[in-house]
């Protein structure tokens, strides 16, 4: 059996060579092969949580900005120069932020030279009549294009309607909560 001092003697032993070791792995890397003072490539430190969401975020945020004063076909009344109600109370928003005197108003192209810049005109006057020293208005095609064909048509006609899918295609279709009544139908027969 071993006694007292020989179990001291072999645990020194013991600890003298577990500091040894640790010792010289500190000297090339750190403990467990990692070092602390080594230099960082760059990309190899990802970047915060949700700086990548707030791009995109900040992206969007941007882009409606600029479009709320876009002015679409359907802003105008008809194939006039004459700017719908709602439109004009748009524009009056734009006006009472500053929006409209800090970005310009475009105008979608109606194919029409004469039409388009009649309405030109008549936005010009409708920002005057807000309050906004020398606007500018051009006609150019927007970043965000309105409802084309089919999808125009549906929302139009269908005042409430949200397709599921394509026309024809026999898929059921959602009302919104409070339109209609028991039956389902709206004053005028829409549904």
């Amino acid at each position: 059996m071993l006694n007292k001092t020989m179990l001291i003697g072999l645990a020194v032993t013991s600890l003298a060579f577990a500091l040894t070791a640790t010792l010289g792995c500190t000297s090339r890397g750190g403990i467990l092969g990692v070092d602390r003072c080594a230099d960082i490539p760059a990309g190899a430190v990802p970047e915060p949580a949700g700086s990548k969401v707030c791009n995109w975020q900040t992206a969007q945020v941007t882009g409606a900005a600029a479009d709320q004063t876009v002015l679409y076909q359907c802003d105008f009344i008809g194939t006039s120069a004459e700017l719908s109600p709602g439109a004009s109370e748009r524009m009056a928003r734009n006006a009472n932020s500053g929006l409209a005197a800090m970005q310009p108003a475009v105008i979608e192209p109606s194919g029409d030279v004469s039409l388009d810049s009649k309405r030109v005109n008549a936005v010009i006057g409708q920002l005057a009549s807000f309050g906004v020293t020398a606007p500018i208005v051009e006609v150019a095609t927007p970043a965000a294009l309105g409802l084309r064909g089919p999808q125009a048509e549906r929302v139009a006609g269908g005042f409430g309607n949200i397709r599921n899918s394509s026309t024809g295609t026999g898929a059921p279709i959602s009302r919104p909560a409070g339109l209609g009544g028991q039956g389902g139908t709206l004053p005028g027969g829409i549904f």
